[in-house]
């Protein structure tokens, strides 16, 4: 049996979606790593293999085929997960697709599969994942982690912008990517899961319940190299353990640590967890602190 990495999570019980690969098998392994018990799903039924990885790292695990898009599915992986790992207190949603739209050349087909299928995943997916979880964590207080998309994000276009300012600590940094054309179902589902966030980060604040988000630039999963075909690997494209690592130093920030925020890891620029955003963020004040 491989010792644990360290025991900053030890005690923990955590669950992750989509965790079959890619960056959410990345979070389960830096979770596990950390001395955290997790629970992983999966449309894929290789997610069983993930579960066997983490009791390898000498922590418990439950695995199950779900879909978060089905709400009894969801639900009865979260419940299960629960009663698996004696509680939850860490939640991570990260299932997710996407595909590329046309809204000039797409048929009336195409565009409403593409439209339930992005949004039933990435939106419907997370809101019901969180909801299903919501209950467990009021118990003893915890984290809702969600991932969104770099096309999304605090300090710059289409938000707003503080080059003129001195202390803004993002003005140096190059710009993110703002999305595109082909984008448009795949980045409003995500635009949905900030404004979700930044939304049961005030309501569950009173419970000891911190809700963040990740916007996540281009990562070597198993989707991005799908997504990208037979062209070379844009250069800066990061690495799922370096992202996960962040999301645990995220998570270690504790009971006092922010919440409501939009965390920014961009491809091209080292994988850190960025200054508290400056817009977006429930501060202290918002909450009553």
């Amino acid at each position: 049996m491989v010792g644990l990495m360290n025991a900053s999570l030890k005690g923990r019980r955590a669950l992750v979606t989509g965790a079959a690969d890619g960056l959410g098998k990345a979070f389960a392994l830096a979770l596990a790593h950390a001395g955290a018990d997790v629970a992983v799903c999966d449309i894929n039924s290789s997610v069983s293999a993930v579960a066997d990885e983490l009791k390898a790292a000498g922590v418990k695990s439950y695995s199950a085929v779900a879909d978060v898009a089905n709400e009894k599915q969801i639900k009865k992986f979260v419940d299960d997960a629960a009663i698996a790992l004696g509680g939850l207190d860490l939640v991570i949603s990260n299932a997710g697709v996407v595909r590329i739209t046309a809204p000039t050349k797409d048929s009336w087909e195409k565009t409403v599969d593409d439209f339930d299928a992005v949004i039933g995943v990435n939106y419907r997916g997370v809101y019901l994942t969180g909801r299903a979880a919501i209950p467990h964590l009021i118990k003893q207080g915890g984290d809702l982690i969600n991932i969104t998309t770099d096309h999304i994000h605090n300090c710059g276009y289409p938000v707003i912008t503080h080059d003129h300012t001195d202390d803004c600590k993002w003005k140096d940094m190059q710009r993110s990517p703002v999305g595109g054309n082909g984008f448009d179902v795949y980045d409003s589902s995500k635009w949905a899961i900030k404004g979700l966030t930044n939304t049961w980060a005030r309501g569950l604040a009173e419970h000891g319940v911190r809700v963040n988000s990740f916007g996540m630039g281009a990562t070597a999963t198993p989707m991005y190299l799908g997504f990208v075909g037979d062209k070379p690997t844009p250069a800066g494209t990061m690495m799922p353990a370096d992202v996960a690592a962040v999301v645990v130093e995220l998570i270690n920030e504790g009971p006092q640590g922010r919440t409501g925020d939009c965390i920014q890891v961009w491809a091209g620029h080292p994988t850190f967890l960025r200054p508290v955003g400056l817009e977006g963020l429930l501060t202290a004040r918002d909450l009553g602190r």
